[in-house]
């Protein structure tokens, strides 16, 4: 054996150099021209963007597996190279099926799958990211093939079920024939084994029958002595995880074959051995389960063959096969060199399986149409088995004698050695340089073919027998690369020569003739006609456009509003909402044949179909009747009454005089106005619904076209409008229009009528016929129905002048379209309702008078205290604070003019109008907060504001005709907005420029609150007295921060800006609060605009220049530097503020010192003075020891506590003007060592902290007890610590070591007395120093105090015995002291509810 093969090489190395002998010593390399040599340039191809791009010819080549592709590739590549002059590259394909997938575009290639074609570059590049590669797909430069000789082929792919859902359609790949010879893949034996059987026994081992039978079984290794030697499956099992694996098994199992535990298939005739399988079976070796030869197993199963398979991997079965280790049958494709050297012999199968299929060529489309030469090439390229079967041969002894380590470099130098022995062939392959294929001409100037343009043919010039590019004649067309003139089709025309496409006919023509030059037009057959399409054929394609129908007079005419008119010869349709009239007395030649009226009321009832067709069951112009019997449905159309349809006629009729007699028993009441609030709530919530109601049928009334669901809400709350329609009474009868419209103006007399009819009964059985008294009874109940019906009545006097227009010179009442509008047109009819209309609007419009003229006379007939007058007209103030008791006439107005509304001519002016009149009625009703109870106010606001946003919803349903009106509007709207920002731009300019000249503020009081709180009220209180006397000051205002400042944001804005003097009241703490140093801060800065005086308490201490440095560390002032004011300007400010000269205040304050402190700042003195102690003027103070003479009310207070003696000097002032019925009780401050005169009949003590420890204020109490005055104690301060049990033990322990010394010796427990005796009167609370107490609070409290002066039912402090109690009198306050803040004391003080509220919400 080893002889033979010794021999074979050196045989096969002999032949090999015989014929490379005119190549001696030569490789590829040193010699790279094979024909010929000569320029290479890359194809330039279209890249899927749209950009060109250039790029070598990829000729795909199989790497080590297929020496067949691999040498056809070369020849072809030698020849596009050397004669086509195109580069070319070579690209090594591991797996030639993966390669026809990326060239495919197939998505996720790389694994041998096609998910999709992928058809962008975006799609191509993500792919490529997501696979981690640069390439894979021809969508973009990249190395992958652009051509493969591939066996098999793209309907191998289109076949598999792993593919079916793959459009193949859009791969750019092109099937360029085949390669020409035929490809085995088979079942093979060894030669030495056939030639031995034959030789020995005669039995052929190369004819499958022989497998039938156990003859062959001799010649062959068993399955067990193979498996004995260690040749085992590549993969183990039966089954795999591996797709294609499993995909090989899965055909296996399918044709039959039985799988055993060592991984071999058996055929059926094999495993029907059973165990002696391993012993009688010949054995196969297969390469790979990926590479699956399914008709070659089907026939090894079905004929019968005793074979037992085993796919072992490419590598074992080369090195088995190769070195003949095993005499074993085997599979090869023997168009490859692998085993070529060893000569194997083909078994014979059956004629099924004679025949293979050739290699396909496989190319790039793209690359075709780049170099119409290269296609010619790739397609004439075809290579004959015997041809084939001689490069095999020598690339086989070429590797067997180990000539090329290179095998890419062999293959090249087989192929151009079977290139140059084989010239006849190749000439036949290669195109003819200037015979240019069909479709083509040779161009001179590239000395190329070139494809014809479009507008051209390609046509032989007989003369010189070359193909050329010639012009198209006129009506026809060509195509690039054409070979003749295509004729224009019917429809469309060429009239010029060298078209590249034909014209299509457009409307309104049409071409019926083949190769037509121009088209003919419809106008010329049916005046206005045309064609509904494009390349029409026929003069019978002419007819009348969408938009017009069709006349024999004037052939097409326009379509008018209300018709609908699809185009056609035939007669127009009504369109939906609209009602075409008939005119019999005219025919269709008459141009007035038909009227067309609008469906105002509902375009339902009027389908779009042939002139004068109503909805099911209506008739009538405008289809607005029912048939008799049938009764009006929601869906526009009539059906018959039900059995209960008149129920609800019924109920009306019951329940409408059952509520006229509940309202008029509600309002028989003389005691109305003393109902709870929550009575009140209720009637003014029942109003604000019904008023609703009747706005929302008010709207529905309107020309806006509603669809369901609210458009039968809506209709069911019209029977709030006196829509008696609502009740479905035309069950009961029919009713003429007019009836109806009189029907409704009836419904309102008639309940007026009842509710006389109810006041008569009532005045009889329960008031004993006192009609007299009675009456403002009646005008109450008639008053409050027309004022809760108000909009139905105004509304149901309406309708004769709520016309609608029609598309015809018509217009017709809105709610009862079958009458005409008009003095002429409309008839007696509709002249019976105008005059009936006019009567009674006028009658509305008196109504409306009457009662603005009620409003107006109110404040007169209170002065004249005419109750009379006050329990009839109730019903138009009483939901109303008296303050506003005018409101009535706001909602009254409001309601007459949207029951007005459905008059305006259009919806969007309907819808515009009724927008302004509720947009106007909120913005009244927010500023005023008219309604008694509050709830009212956000109940009207809420449901006005839900009104708004339902008529801004409702302009959705409009489609308005006059879009050139409301885009005035809107301009209008725009302008107005720009100049109402321009208004308030320049009256803020003008306000700025003011307060340059004169600020709205004289002087801002900067004060601690604490410290000097109620001194500051006292101080505003004097200087806006002399302020209002002051030429110079009589418009401005001073400022306190609890009555002014509204935003602490603009705090510093008013002292800077707003201000033209700053009081600086200087208390102990001043200069520790943070926001008085911004205040003083802005001041500094504002210097020398702004005036600054201080007012220094005695107790004052300036800072020093420690105090300055380290302010920081004293007073966090964070706070102020978001408003840039920083530590550095607090320090400054206080350096400048220590030296400056101002007024200091006296330890003991009195009045008079305040009046002169006052007149000083108000006249500007305080300029001159350089701290200057004011004091009161001696003429005007009171003696040492002095009486309060003449005076019979007397303010009594701590004169030590400077809050205490201003809050006294507060309440005198605030009281005293309160008290001008009765001026004998005028306040009086009792000021130091002042005694309690004999005249004095109330002392009014104000409590503070300490007070008590006073022995001026002690002093007071003992003599006020001695006459026996009445007390009323005032709290001052919210800290205020009230004399219980501790306090008064303590004091009895402290009174009389502190008390003693001032000449009070009273026994501790006479004083407790004393004590305890002042809070037994309810105590009220007066705090001017608190933030909350504003000046309007502080006046409510003062008239409470005037009010409790005026009732003098006030406690007595008990009379002094000379045991110092009085009988059974306690020394201890068993109940803790009472402070006025219930509600029902504040209605005893005659408090409005604001000031009732204002007070309650201050406890």
């Amino acid at each position: 054996m080893a002889s033979r093969r010794l021999a074979q090489i050196i045989s096969s190395f002999i032949s090999l150099a015989s014929c490379w002998a005119s190549f001696p010593n030569c490789t590829f390399e040193s010699c790279p021209v094979c024909l010929s040599d000569g320029e290479q340039k890359p194809l330039v191809m279209d890249g899927p963007d749209g950009q060109a791009y250039a790029a070598p010819f990829r000729i795909g080549r199989a790497a080590e597996y297929w020496d067949s592709q691999s040498i056809i590739a070369n020849v072809l590549g030698i020849l596009v190279s050397e004669k086509l002059g195109i580069a070319v590259q070579y690209v090594p394909a591991a797996d030639e099926t993966v390669a026809v997938l990326a060239m495919s575009n197939c998505e996720n290639w790389m694994s041998g799958e096609c998910e999709h074609i992928i058809t962008d570059s975006i799609s191509a590049k993500a792919a490529a990211e997501a696979n981690n590669s640069a390439s894979g797909s021809k969508l973009f430069e990249d190395p992958l093939p652009d051509m493969m000789f591939h066996s098999e082929v793209l309907g191998w792919a289109e076949r598999e079920s792993d593919y079916s859902s793959v459009d193949w359609t859009k791969t750019r790949l092109a099937r360029v024939g085949t390669a020409g010879f035929l490809s085995n893949d088979l079942l093979y034996a060894f030669r030495e084994m056939v030639e031995e059987a034959w030789n020995s026994t005669g039995i052929v081992l190369d004819y499958w029958k022989t497998y039938t039978t156990p003859l062959a079984s001799s010649y062959f290794e068993t399955p067990r002595q193979l498996m004995a030697a260690g040749v085992a499956a590549e993969t183990l099992g039966c089954s795999s995880s591996d797709v294609l694996v499993q995909a090989g098994m899965d055909v296996h199992t399918e044709l039959g074959y039985t799988c055993t535990q060592e991984s071999w298939w058996l055929t059926p005739a094999c495993a029907a051995l059973g165990n002696n399988w391993t012993d009688e079976c010949i054995p196969v070796l297969d390469d790979d389960w990926g590479y699956v030869k399914a008709d070659l197993y089907k026939e090894m199963a079905r004929s019968g063959m005793r074979l037992a398979k085993l796919t072992v991997g490419y590598d074992l079965h080369y090195e088995l096969i190769f070195n003949f280790q095993h005499r074993t049958l085997f599979h090869w494709w023997d168009t490859d060199t692998m085993f070529l050297g060893r000569r194997p012999v083909i078994v014979n199968m059956p004629a099924s399986l004679a025949s293979a299929e050739p290699p396909s060529k496989v190319v790039y489309a793209p690359v075709l149409a780049a170099s119409e030469q290269l296609k010619v090439l790739v397609s004439n390229l075809l290579i004959p088995n015997d041809k084939l079967d001689q490069m095999l041969q020598h690339a086989a002894t070429a590797i067997d004698a180990e000539l090329f380590d290179d095998n890419p470099q062999m293959f090249q130098k087989v192929a151009c050695d079977w290139l140059r022995a084989n010239p006849e062939l190749v000439a036949s392959w290669l195109p003819d340089s200037r015979a240019c294929p069909p479709g083509q001409a040779y161009d001179e100037s590239t000395s190329q073919c070139a494809i014809c343009p479009t507008g051209t043919y390609s046509a032989r010039n007989e003369s010189t027998l070359l193909r050329e590019c010639v012009l198209c004649p006129p009506g026809s067309f060509c195509l690039e690369g054409g070979t003749s003139p295509v004729l224009c089709p019917k429809g469309s025309y060429a009239n010029a020569s060298g078209q590249g496409e034909c014209m299509r006919c457009l409307p309104p023509s049409y071409a019926d003739a083949l190769g037509s030059i121009d088209c003919k037009s419809c106008q010329l057959i049916i005046p206005g006609g045309t064609t509904l399409f494009a390349a029409a054929t026929s003069e019978d394609d002419c007819t009348c456009p969408e938009q017009t129908y069709y006349r024999q007079d004037s052939g097409c005419t326009p379509c008018t509003e209300g018709l609908s008119c699809w185009g056609g010869l035939g007669s127009p349709k009504q369109a939906k909402g609209y009602y075409g009239k008939l005119l019999p007395e005219y025919g269709m030649d008459n141009q007035e044949w038909f009227q067309m009226f609008k469906c105002h009321a509902d375009a339902r009832r009027c389908p779009n179909a042939q002139l004068g067709v109503c909805s099911e069951g209506r008739e009538g112009l405008a289809c607005t009747n029912c048939k008799d019997g049938l009764t009006s449905h929601d869906d526009g159309t009539c059906a018959e009454c039900a059995g209960n349809d008149p129920a609800f006629f019924a109920l009306a009729c019951l329940g409408v005089p059952a509520a006229v007699v509940g309202l008029y028993l509600l309002l028989d009441n003389d005691l109305v106005a003393k109902q709870p609030h929550t009575v009140l709530l209720v009637g003014i919530i029942g109003s604000m619904i019904m008023g609703v109601l009747q706005q929302l049928g008010t709207i529905a009334s309107t020309s806006i076209e509603w669809v369901d669901p609210v458009s039968s809400m809506l209709d069911m709350l019209m029977v709030f409008s006196f829509e008696i329609e609502v009740l479905r009474v035309g069950c009961i009868a029919s009713f003429s229009p007019l009836l109806l419209y009189v029907g409704k103006l009836c419904m309102a007399l008639m309940m007026l009528g009842f509710m006389l009819l109810v006041h008569v009964a009532v005045v009889l059985l329960r008031h004993r016929g006192r009609f007299r008294d009675r009456a403002p009874t009646l005008i109450r109940s008639i008053g409050t129905l027309l004022l809760v019906f108000q909009i139905a009545i105004a509304g149901a006097s309406i309708p004769p002048f709520e016309c609608s227009t029609h598309p015809n010179r018509f217009t017709t009442v809105a709610r009862y379209p079958t009458i005409l509008c008009g003095w002429e047109d409309g008839g007696q009819e509709w002249q019976a309702m105008a005059m009936i209309g006019m009567f009674s609007t006028l009658l509305v419009c008196a109504w409306v008078a009457g009662c603005l003229a009620v409003i107006y006379q109110l404040p007169r007939q209170i002065e004249k205290n005419n109750e009379f007058y006050m329990r009839s007209f109730t019903f138009l103030f009483m939901r109303f604070k008296p303050d506003v008791y005018w409101f009535t006439v706001v909602p009254i107005c409001r309601n007459l003019l949207v029951s007005l509304a459905p008059t305006l001519p259009d919806s969007t002016s309907q819808i515009l109008c009724l927008q302004g009149f509720q947009l106007l009625y909120v913005v009244v009703v927010a500023h005023y907060s008219p309604w008694r109870v509050r709830l009212g106010n956000y109940l009207d606001i809420t449901i006005t504001m839900a009104l708004l946003a339902f008529l801004s919803c409702a302009a959705f349903f409009v489609e308005t005709s006059s879009m050139k009106a409301v885009a005035w509007l809107c301009s209008i709207l725009v302008v107005f907005m720009f100049f109402l920002n321009a208004t308030i731009l320049g009256l803020a300019g003008f306000q700025l420029w003011s307060h340059k000249y004169r600020k709205p503020f004289s002087f801002f009081l900067c004060h601690h609150k604490a410290g000097a709180g109620a001194f500051a009220r006292l101080l505003k209180l004097h200087l806006t007295e002399l302020c209002s006397k002051s030429l110079r000051h009589r418009h401005q205002k001073v400022f306190i921060d609890s009555d002014d400042l509204k935003n602490l944001e603009f705090l510093f804005d008013y002292v800077g800006s707003q201000s033209e003097h700053i009081v600086v009241l200087m208390s102990e703490e001043l200069l520790l609060r943070p926001w008085c140093m911004g205040e003083l801060v802005t001041a500094h800065l504002h210097q020398p605009g702004l005036k600054m005086v201080p007012v220094r308490w005695s107790d004052f201490t300036r800072p020093d220049d420690e105090f300055i440095s380290n302010y920081s560390s004293h007073v966090d002032c964070s706070c102020l530097l978001p408003h840039n004011i920083t530590i550095q300007m607090i320090q400054s400010m206080l350096g400048w503020l220590r030296d400056l000269p101002g007024l200091s205040l006296p330890a003991l304050l009195t009045g008079d010192a305040v009046d002169h402190i006052s007149r000083n700042i108000v006249s500007g003195s305080f300029a001159r003075i350089q701290d200057a102690e004011v004091s009161a003027d001696p003429s005007k103070t009171a003696s040492k020891g002095g009486q309060a003479t003449g005076a019979a009310v007397v303010v009594i207070a701590d004169t030590s506590n400077t809050e205490s003696v201003s809050t006294a000097l507060v309440l005198c002032k605030m009281v005293s003007p309160l008290t001008t019925q009765d001026p004998s009780l005028t306040p009086r401050y009792l000021e130091k060592d002042e005694d309690v005169a004999e005249s004095v009949k109330t002392c009014i003590f104000i409590l503070s902290n300490g007070a008590f420890f006073e022995a001026s204020f002690v002093k007071s109490i003992i003599q006020a007890a001695r006459i026996e005055t009445m007390v009323l104690p005032i709290i001052a301060q919210d800290g205020f610590r009230f004399p219980g049990k501790e306090f008064l033990e303590d004091y009895k322990q402290r009174a009389s070591s502190m008390l003693a010394p001032h000449g009070i010796l009273e026994p501790p427990e006479i004083l407790v007395q004393l004590i305890s005796s002042l809070f037994k009167e309810i105590a009220i609370v007066f705090s001017p120093q608190d933030y909350s107490s504003t000046e309007e609070l502080l006046k409510v409290k003062s008239r409470a105090v005037n009010d409790r002066l005026m009732m003098r039912q006030m406690t007595r402090l008990s009379p002094i015995t000379l045991h110092g109690k009085e009988e059974g009198a306690s020394d201890e306050m068993t109940e803790p002291p009472v402070i006025e803040k219930d509600e029902d004391a504040n209605a005893e003080l005659c408090l409005t509810p604001d000031e009732s509220e204002l007070v309650t919400e201050l406890f």
